[in-house]
């Protein structure tokens, strides 16, 4: 028995060595093939498709795929216990146990094939088939060879759930839907975890045959499949036999899924800033979205018929910086112009950026709202702006100059805050097309001569709103940063007085006594109409809302009478009834240092004794106004009225007085409209020690002589000096010709003028208010006996 046993061990050592070999050279073969060809992982997670979801998580847009796929990757949290297990048994019911290949299924589908005499079942794996979808190759034996290594190497390398993973996000469901959300949007309008029992069933037997069953073309078919996969999972036992005999009952509703195409604008933004994202959970809310898109229609056809052809709004929460609603045109699918995206376009401002002048200006110290600033003519090196509507206030305050949107002030002002300092903040607050040096813009920096985006305007007048501190806009909500520090540009003081101001300024939907209105919300705001008129922009705060409308053309047409007062703040005002209703007040933020200061009544500076005074809003420590120089205190001839200077004052008695000396630009700008300032009196002519006050006389043009227009010259070359000799003590002459402004030159310095046909008066009034007038006349040979009057 023993030499039996030792002879029949001897054959099975050696089969046993024969397969210990073969199996250890297949392992080798199969290590050096792994090393050789590794797995094209990186197949296996191809670019998604996009969905840009409101801030409530619902579609807001979706973007194909680069290779036009709709796939929507799912993580291994969001595959429900039901799909995973209803994948499994549908497709691979050992893909738990088998190594990447079932030898059972192997056999049983080669015996069926060859008792069919044609492919009939395929016994590909889920590994197997994960593996045909990172390298897809024609149907072949060697095909299926590569096939079965590759799934080896998955299940070498990778956990099972990852590759279940794979399969749901990469598994063919007809068309351009890859995976298993895909489907489930594409077919039933549904999230994964959301699908019924019944849906599952078929979307797990679906990439077999995506033509066959597809639910939209063959429902009846469709629904025949999925009771027989119920009944197979009931048999395995799978799902509750009950739970399963339920899901038959149900029909099944399947309906094609329209492509989310909401605020096209800012999704296509934001898809922009974030290429590689499968899901942006954005800022949107859905309603104001809605409720502002509604608003822009109602009010386009209003503005097209005065040849404004498009808008653009952006909505956005102060506190947050989260964008709420945002419309880059009135229509994105209009092919003309409804693909520019005004809301980020570079736009020349208007007047919309003279609010952070002025709150600079109160930082500074230098400035208060009830200072008083000239608004008269003013020739900056060459640089004339005018206010809209051409006409000048003399001396205003800066209340009333920021309320109405005076030019002229704003660019004195800027002179004492500085290009740079001005230009800086704008830049710290977020202004990014400000890309060129301050002195690129020069003084129409406040007053539109640069370009801004609409977005991040909307975003720098919020900052006002939260007591100076500037924090970047959010196209996402939620997360860290939503409520963050931020920059402080700004102090609180500054901010609340200009607020106050933008508060008081007459709304265009109210009447002036607009607080007393049920149901309207207290806004602060400011428009802006740009050089040419071409822009018109609105901006708002509420207690929580931040508004930005703009009104143009996107080609840079002109559009006649373009106002932003007039066209683009009612939409603003429709768009905070709609969405802040009933808020009664502005966004609330310490202010400590705010005081009441007194002020001359007169001028705005710090009071003199002279001064009749009243009060002004002030920064505790930081403002510091000039002392008053309008009010001087003088001596008269009690009899005759006029001033004593010197040993005059002891020859007899005096009256001691307060005169108004009013600036001399003012003086001149008044008088060259006819309306004479009282000044000081005149010197008592018994004071022989004070020289003569004479003024300045014109040397140049004289008014005895016509001057001729020559037709053989150009224009260009034909103009007229103009010269006075100074008086003594002056410094500056401002030169009016028929009431109108035509420059501030140095007393010994000329300035030329165009010959314009007609009869003209000049005058010029020197820095100490004393002025002279002479008249000229232009000929033009060419129309003799025809002269008309006109304007230099």
């Amino acid at each position: 028995m023993n030499s039996l046993i030792r002879i029949a061990a001897g054959p099975l050592r050696r089969a046993a060595a024969i397969l210990t070999l073969i199996l250890g050279i297949a392992a080798g073969l199969g290590l050096l093939l792994d090393r050789l060809f590794p797995f094209p992982v990186q197949q296996l997670e191809p670019s998604p498709a996009t969905r840009v979801l409101d801030r409530d998580g619902k579609p807001l847009r979706f973007f194909l795929a680069p290779d036009g796929m709709w796939r929507f990757p799912m993580t291994l949290e969001e595959i429900s216990p039901d799909l995973a297990a209803a994948l499994i048994d549908s497709e691979d019911r050992h893909f738990r146990i088998h190594p990447g290949i079932n030898p059972l299924s192997v056999l049983r589908a080669a015996w069926i094939n060859v008792r069919h005499g044609r492919v009939v079942s395929g016994a590909s794996t889920i590994p197997m088939q994960v593996a045909r979808l990172a390298d897809p190759r024609p149907r072949t034996l060697k095909a299926k060879v590569v096939e079965s290594f590759r799934a080896l190497q998955l299940c070498w390398h990778h956990p099972r759930d990852q590759i279940l993973l794979w399969y749901v996000n990469l598994a063919p469901f007809g068309g351009n839907v890859v995976g298993v959300r895909a489907a489930a949007w594409h077919y039933f309008g549904k999230d994964p975890a959301t699908l019924s029992l019944g849906e599952i069933a078929l979307l797990s037997v679906l990439p077999r045959s995506p033509t066959r069953y597809n639910p939209l073309k063959n429902p009846g078919l469709a629904r025949e499949v999925r009771d027989r996969v119920l009944d197979r999972f009931a048999a395995h036992e799978v799902f509750d036999a009950a739970r399963v005999a339920e899901a038959k009952t149900r029909p099944l509703l399947a309906s094609r899924a329209t492509v989310p195409q909401g605020a096209p604008h800012f999704s296509r933004w934001v898809r922009a800033r974030q290429p590689e994202a499968s899901v942006i959970g954005s800022s949107i809310n859905r309603r104001a979205q809605d409720i502002m898109e509604a608003r822009i229609t109602g009010r386009m056809d209003d503005l097209r018929r005065q040849g404004i052809g498009n808008a653009a709004v952006v909505v956005l929460d102060i506190k947050s910086r989260e964008i709420l609603a945002y419309a880059g045109s009135v229509d994105f699918w209009d092919k003309t112009q409804g693909q520019v995206d005004n809301a980020l376009s570079r736009r020349s401002p208007g007047s919309t950026l003279k609010p952070f002048l002025y709150a600079l200006a109160f930082d500074q110290g230098h400035l208060a709202p009830g200072s008083m600033l000239l608004d008269v003519p003013t020739d900056f090196a060459g640089y004339v702006p005018e206010n809209y509507g051409q006409n000048f206030q003399g001396l205003v305050s800066a209340r009333l100059a920021l309320a109405t949107s005076l030019n002229v002030p704003a660019a004195r002002l800027l002179v004492r805050c500085g290009l740079v300092p001005f230009h800086d903040l704008l830049r710290r607050g977020g202004l990014s097309t400000l890309d060129r040096a301050a002195g690129h813009y020069g003084l129409s920096m406040a007053l539109g001569g640069s370009e801004v985006r609409l977005l991040e305007l909307t975003n720098l007048y919020a900052t006002l709103a939260e007591g100076g501190v500037h924090k970047p806009v959010r196209p996402q909500s939620g997360g860290s940063g939503a409520t963050g520090e931020g920059v402080r540009i700004f102090s609180p003081e500054a901010c609340a007085m200009v607020l106050d101001i933008l508060t008081g300024t007459r709304r265009p939907d109210l009447p002036d006594a607009w607080e007393f209105t049920l149901a309207a919300p207290k806004v602060a705001w400011k428009t802006g109409t740009s050089f040419g008129h071409r822009d018109a922009w609105a901006v708002g705060l509420s207690r929580e809302l931040a508004i930005g409308v703009w009104v143009g053309n996107p080609d840079g047409s002109q559009c006649a009478n373009i106002s932003g007062a007039r066209h683009a703040a009612p939409l603003l005002f429709d768009l905070f009834r709609a969405l802040s209703p009933g808020t009664t007040q502005l966004p609330a933020f310490p202010t400590p240092a705010l005081q009441r200061i007194q002020v001359c009544s007169v001028s705005g500076d710090s009071p003199g004794p002279a001064c009749q005074t009243t009060t002004t809003t002030a920064i505790a420590g930081v403002t510091k106004l000039p002392a008053c120089a309008m009010h001087r205190h003088i001596f008269v001839n009690p009899d005759t009225g006029l001033r004593l200077h010197g040993d005059c004052l002891l020859a007899g008695e005096s009256r001691e007085e307060t005169a108004l000396v009013w600036p001399s630009e003012l003086v001149a700008f008044r008088r060259a409209q006819g309306a004479n300032l009282q000044g000081l009196p005149a010197t008592d002519p018994g004071c022989a020690d004070v020289p003569e006050e004479s003024g300045p006389v014109i040397t140049s043009p004289s008014p005895s002589t016509p001057y001729l227009i020559r037709p053989d010259a150009p224009p260009s070359f034909q103009r007229l000096a103009l010269s006075a000799a100074a008086a003594a003590g002056a410094s500056a002459h401002y030169w009016y010709v028929n009431g109108r402004h035509v420059a501030r030159t140095a007393p010994e310095t000329p300035c030329f003028i165009p010959l314009v046909e007609g009869e003209h008066v000049v005058m010029v009034t020197d820095d100490q208010g004393r002025s002279a007038s002479s008249s000229f006349s232009v000929r033009n040979p060419a129309k003799a006996g025809l002269g008309s009057a006109g304007q230099p």
